[in-house]
């Protein structure tokens, strides 16, 4: 009986996730930020969801990713690099993708093989409650 209850709260989730997948990229929001920042995908398989963003021009140290509930969040910061601009105008550029559930206890887990960071949500696995996600 617990394994129905489970597959049926499964099937919940992977619905919500569908149609949050369809409202995103058709928020002309989205779009913006992908040109203005940086661009971002998001995938699903059958073991976990995948996040993936192009990051040009960046370094892993450069990079954080952070978790908050249901929201997660990649911030560049760049700001120690020389720029033409005035340095005091430039901020950390950041991207936030709210989820349609909780995320925060699964295995979370970043890879970054330049110019491409891959985050991976776990569907079926616990992870550590953090903030920040190691990148590797």
């Amino acid at each position: 009986m617990q394994d129905n209850q489970q597959h049926g709260s499964q099937m919940t989730e992977v619905e919500k996730f569908d149609e949050w997948v369809k409202s995103f990229f058709l928020d002309p929001e989205t779009c913006a930020l992908d040109h203005q920042l940086f661009s971002i995908d998001i995938y699903e398989s059958d073991d976990e969801y995948m996040v993936e963003a192009v990051l040009e021009d960046h370094d892993v140290k450069d990079i954080k990713v952070c978790l908050s509930d249901n929201e997660l969040s990649i911030i560049v910061d760049d700001t120690h690099k020389p720029f033409l601009e005035k340095k005091e105008d430039k901020l950390p550029t950041q991207r936030k993708i709210p989820f349609p559930f909780s995320i925060c206890s699964r295995r979370i887990t970043a890879e970054f093989s330049n110019p491409i960071l891959v985050i991976r949500i776990h569907k079926f696995s616990p992870g550590k409650t953090a903030e920040d996600i190691n990148i590797e």
